[in-house]
């Protein structure tokens, strides 16, 4: 992580796995940042709140893969006809898969929560 205001600091910020700039910079600064601290006055709480919504956002990325890929191989195996009592028409297995993203975008949504 990389935070800068200025021209000078362009090169770094691009180059750094995140670039903060502050938002009283230049505007050249801003553009390349990755993130911009509004309210630069308390750098430390601004860099919290990066870190927490950036675990936040990768336990939620995990959850929607580790629910994408429960879901799918149900699907396929119940849909394959792998579970001899049991089994789905594939076409009812492709409709189950749109009602699948569901819970994925409802936990996308809460992102705007943190």
């Amino acid at each position: 992580m990389f935070i800068g205001d200025g021209t000078n600091d362009i090169v770094a910020l691009t180059q750094a796995d995140t670039g903060v700039s502050v938002g009283s910079g230049t505007d050249v600064a801003i553009s390349a940042a990755d993130v911009i601290m509004l309210n630069p006055t308390n750098i430390r709480k601004s860099v919290e709140t990066i870190f927490r919504v950036s675990e936040s956002t990768f336990r939620r990325i995990v959850w929607n893969f580790a629910w994408s890929f429960a879901y799918n191989l149900f699907a396929v195996l119940l849909a394959s006809g792998a579970f001899v009592k049991f089994s789905i028409r594939p076409e009812y297995a492709g409709l189950g898969e749109m009602v699948s993203i569901v819970p994925v975008i409802l936990v996308a949504w809460t992102m705007v929560l943190v």
